[in-house]
């Protein structure tokens, strides 16, 4: 288990963790109405109580709906600035809470800190180079800690937790890392199909640990 937490860093939806991002295809039930992604739900609410709050519910991709919602051609709610924060916590939950698979994987990641990765945004995300506010992130982690199956154990593979080790045959089995491999295997196996998909296409096995792979039975 960390004893500093690592971070995890998402953006792209096609990407590992891909599914933290409000452009990702997992459709909520908001206030009693369907909503095709937690970006169309976000951004609508900028226009709560009008008609362009529908307007932009149907609108085909969240990208689209992210560009007319911005572009000002429709006059915002005079609030926005200060309730945004909590209109994307009520997005970010209603996902969660309605797609088991997600809330497994958000769960799995224990401890870690979850930033979304991007130079394009220094609210939301971390603005590329850790400068950006991350609020996404912090508001995925507010919900992940809200699950009474979550108890913050996470762990890095071996090859991230101990990259000079790989050759240490003594300090796999006799050591630190016999214990952290007997820790990381019986955490590994709790994980649900989706959470280990998401772990390991972002933790990927380097090339030159796949003897070390084979010998401990990874």
């Amino acid at each position: 288990m960390n004893n500093h937490p690592v971070e995890i860093r998402f953006y792209l939806k096609r990407d590992p963790y891909g599914c933290f991002s409000n452009f990702a295809p997992y459709p909520v039930e908001i206030d009693g109405r369907m909503w095709k992604t937690t970006e169309h739900y976000y951004h609508a609410q900028r226009f709560a109580g009008t008609e362009y709050e529908e307007v932009i519910r149907e609108i085909k991709t969240p990208f689209q709906a992210k560009e007319v919602a911005k572009s000002g051609i429709y006059p915002r709610r005079a609030d926005w600035f200060d309730i945004k924060f909590d209109i994307m916590m009520k997005a970010v939950t209603a996902k969660f809470n309605q797609h088991n698979d997600l809330r497994d994987i958000l769960v799995s990641t224990g401890n870690a800190i979850l930033k979304e990765h991007t130079e394009l945004d220094h609210y939301w995300a971390d603005g590329g180079d850790g400068s950006g506010r991350s609020r996404l992130g912090e508001a995925l982690m507010i919900v992940r800690s809200s699950f009474p199956e979550y108890d913050g154990t996470f762990f890095e593979p071996p090859w991230d937790a101990f990259p000079a080790k790989r050759e240490d045959t003594k300090f796999w089995t006799e050591g630190t890392g016999g214990k952290y491999l007997e820790k990381f295997l019986a955490w590994r196996g709790r994980l649900s199909s989706a959470a280990r998909k998401e772990f390991e296409r972002y933790y990927i096995l380097p090339g030159k640990w796949e003897d070390f792979r084979e010998n401990y039975h990874l």
